[in-house]
Order: structure tokens, then C-alpha cells, then sequence
């Protein structure tokens, strides 16, 4: 006589409450990697614009000292202000070493990006650093004093991240961390 066996298969698979711990556990990872991308994405948007505000710096400069259309004007400058998202890159045709609008050419108006802004220019709330062609020669506000400095400080909008550019009277231009 055969005995017949019960067969009991034993089910397999997830409970509610685990699926949802899991779910649970996926979110949360995801958030934390979302916010994490958001602020590095911010910090390199500023790195940018502070790479961007030195090289056009150094392009002024660069344009000073090799006499680029000497002819028609005595250097290259950039103008920026407090709380201004843009800068201006400009050509002084009157020899005042500092930007007028209704007397200089403007070479280019570079707009910072969204939520970046000039947060601070020192000492003064206006910054005219010009390059005096064909001589190296800075001028800082209409000052070329041996010694003297100017910081520009870019913030993104609403926080403390911030890159401060520093530029001499003697031609240096440096982005200090």
C-alpha cells in the first residue's frame, strides 16, 4: 500500500511591511544623493564664474600689453559694482582709466549666472581695474599706488558659498579659496 504524502509548499516572497522599509530605505538614499548633487552642481557654477571673471581679467590685461588697437584707445578695463549679476569689459578711449559709459567702448557685458552675484568689491562699492597700454602699468580705481589691492567677492545668492578674486596694482590676479 503506497501512503500518500501531503505536500506542503512553502511560500516565498516579501511581506508589506518589508517592501515598504525597503521603498522606504530607496528614498531616502535617493533624496540625500539629489541634495548632494544640487549643492556640488552650485559650488561649480561659482567656480565657473570666478575662473570666467579671472580670464577676462587677464584677456584686459593681455589686450593692454600686446596694444591691441592702441591707436583709438589707452587700455582695457573691467567694471563691476555691488549686488550686480554682470560685469562689463571695456576699452577707455578718453584716458580716465575708469569706465564711462556715454565715453568708452564696451568690449563685452558678461552676465553671471542665475543666482550668482557680486556680492562685494572693497574698499569702495565700485570697481574700475584697468590695464594701461602699452605699459604694464594697473590702475585700481584711478589708482596705481604700489601696494594696492582689490577683492571682488561672487556668492551664490542666499548662502554663504562665495569666491573672493584679488587683484594688485602690481598685475597679480589670483582666486583665493
Amino acid at each position: 500500500m503506497r501512503l500518500k504524502r501531503n505536500c506542503f509548499y512553502k511560500q516565498t516572497g516579501f511581506t508589506m511591511i518589508e517592501l515598504l522599509v525597503t521603498i522606504f530605505i530607496i528614498t531616502l538614499l535617493t533624496a540625500s544623493v539629489l541634495a548632494s548633487y544640487r549643492g556640488g552642481q552650485r559650488k561649480y557654477v561659482l567656480a565657473q564664474s570666478a575662473q570666467q571673471l579671472v580670464s577676462d581679467l587677464r584677456q584686459a590685461q593681455n589686450m593692454a600689453m600686446s596694444g591691441v588697437d592702441i591707436s583709438n584707445y589707452h587700455g582695457y578695463g573691467i567694471h563691476a559694482e555691488d549686488n550686480d549679476n554682470f560685469y562689463i569689459l571695456f576699452a577707455d578711449e578718453n584716458g580716465d582709466s575708469v569706465y564711462k559709459s556715454q565715453n568708452d567702448t564696451i568690449i563685452k557685458t558678461v552676465n553671471l549666472p542665475n543666482l550668482i552675484k557680486i556680492n562685494s568689491v572693497s574698499p569702495s562699492s565700485k570697481l574700475d581695474i584697468f590695464f594701461k597700454s602699452p605699459n604694464p602699468i594697473t590702475y585700481i580705481n584711478n589708482n596705481f599706488s604700489i601696494g594696492q589691492v582689490e577683492t571682488i567677492v561672487l556668492e551664490i545668492e542666499n548662502t554663504s558659498l562665495n569666491k573672493t578674486i584679488t587683484v594688485t596694482t602690481a598685475g597679480l590676479i589670483q582666486i583665493n579659496e
